[in-house]
């Protein structure tokens, strides 16, 4: 019984460690797919209302950097460098939704993410109130293909990286 109770104690005194002492993302960062090495941007770096979210080449430019906005625990907006906007879906949050840009809007949950760590840097990345998750439309590459909301599938095509950006263009 002893031991149960000293084993207990531990592993919460663990838990809490590492809940209270969890790194925040601050900063800068272009968003990078594991399984495709793109990265997510506003299509043809447009700064209207309603532009499509998109896979792109890696590069250091403005359109393709995002400035991490904490919400609350691991729960961020993100804000473009180039057009001071953020993404949300489409439409309804739902299976298959594209991704666009809007301005941004405090406390709007549609424009918040979920970082979710996977291991070794990695994080799935779900829109806040959803079971919706970050996914390219195509598992190839494709530049300009759209970014969409789906589905947990456990595969690294719905893991993503942060590269620390600080472009000028």
């Amino acid at each position: 019984m002893k031991r149960t109770v000293v084993t207990f104690i531990i592993a919460v005194t663990c838990f809490l460690f590492v809940t209270t002492n969890a790194q925040s993302i601050t900063g800068t960062y272009a968003v990078k797919n594991v399984k495709t090495g793109i990265f997510i941007r506003i299509k043809d770096a447009n700064t209207k209302n309603g532009t499509p979210i998109v896979a792109y080449s890696p590069v250091n430019w403005k359109c393709v950097t995002w400035d991490f906005k904490k919400q609350e625990g691991n729960v961020y907006q993100l804000k473009n460098l180039f057009s001071g906007k953020t993404l949300q879906p489409k439409g309804a949050a739902e299976q298959g939704v594209l991704l666009e840009e809007q301005p941004l809007a405090d406390g709007n949950a549609i424009q918040q993410y979920e970082f979710i760590a996977a291991g070794q840097g990695k994080y799935l990345i779900k829109l806040k109130g959803t079971d919706l998750y970050l996914t390219p439309s195509n598992s190839d590459g494709e530049i300009n293909a759209p970014i969409m909301l789906s589905s947990k599938t456990g595969n690294e095509l719905q893991q993503w990286t942060l590269q620390e950006q600080h472009p000028t263009m």
